[in-house]
């Protein structure tokens, strides 16, 4: 049984640890190369944007319409009688 527990020790040692290797698959030396210039991206972008291709967020964006017309009094009384829900989509806790 003793033999065992040695051997798994010495396999537990001999194995090496780099725990400072930030990169050990070598990313930081591969050089990243771009194929379209900043104006197309731009561009890209912007026609992503107008078709509504782009979301916010979990829920996607949230388009305020108008401003708002309640104090700041009233918005943290309702905060806080309201019931809470963590993220956009996380449950609600009362």
């Amino acid at each position: 049984m003793q033999a065992i527990y040695i051997a798994i020790a010495a396999s537990l040692l001999a194995t090496t640890a780099y725990a400072n290797d930030v990169d050990p698959n070598g990313f930081e030396k591969q050089h990243f190369v771009t194929s379209a210039s900043r104006a197309d991206v731009v561009a890209d972008l912007k026609a992503a944007q107008k078709q509504g291709l782009i979301s916010v967020g979990e829920l996607g964006a949230k388009v305020v319409a108008e401003p708002s017309s309640k104090s700041r009094d009233q918005v943290a009384a309702e905060a806080r009688v309201s019931k809470h829900v963590y993220g956009e989509v996380g449950d609600i806790s009362e």
